[in-house]
């Protein structure tokens, strides 16, 4: 975990639709939480989608050795 906030790259909040300047100003603001919510939502379907593929192409490999 990073404990200095201030050490990671702007990119990284604008990518998410985050403004720095609302961190910690409103961090309890209900706008900026459902905000940060569907993007850890997002981030989590699409690392779910990531790892079924890899799955798949892991049986795929599985049985192609297995036909050899």
């Amino acid at each position: 975990m990073i404990s200095d906030y201030s050490k990671i790259p702007p990119i990284i909040y604008e990518s998410a639709g985050i403004d720095r300047s609302d961190d910690y100003n409103n961090s309890n603001d209900s706008v900026y939480l459902k905000r940060k919510l569907d993007y850890y939502e997002k981030i989590l379907l699409e690392k779910e989608l990531q790892l079924r593929i890899a799955r798949d192409e892991l049986e795929l490999l599985k049985k192609n050795m297995n036909h050899k």
